[in-house]
């Protein structure tokens, strides 16, 4: 199947829209982390950080192939 210039533009389009919102994600957790200490909050600041890096792995392995 070939894809058309323009699939390709709004691919890289949602790439480069992801890769944003993975830094505001990790913007926002590392903040977060500042000022909360909460048991709740921590586990929830871990689980952000393991998405962040879950999503930049996978967005790596597209751009292998």
């Amino acid at each position: 199947m070939r894809e058309t210039r323009a699939t390709v533009e709004t691919t890289a389009r949602f790439v480069e829209l992801i890769y944003e919102l993975l830094d505001a994600h990790d913007d926002t957790s590392r903040l977060a982390a500042a000022y909360c200490r909460e048991p709740d909050w921590a586990a929830h600041l871990d689980y952000l950080q393991r998405l962040q890096r879950v999503g930049r792995e996978l967005l790596a392995a597209g751009d292998e192939r």
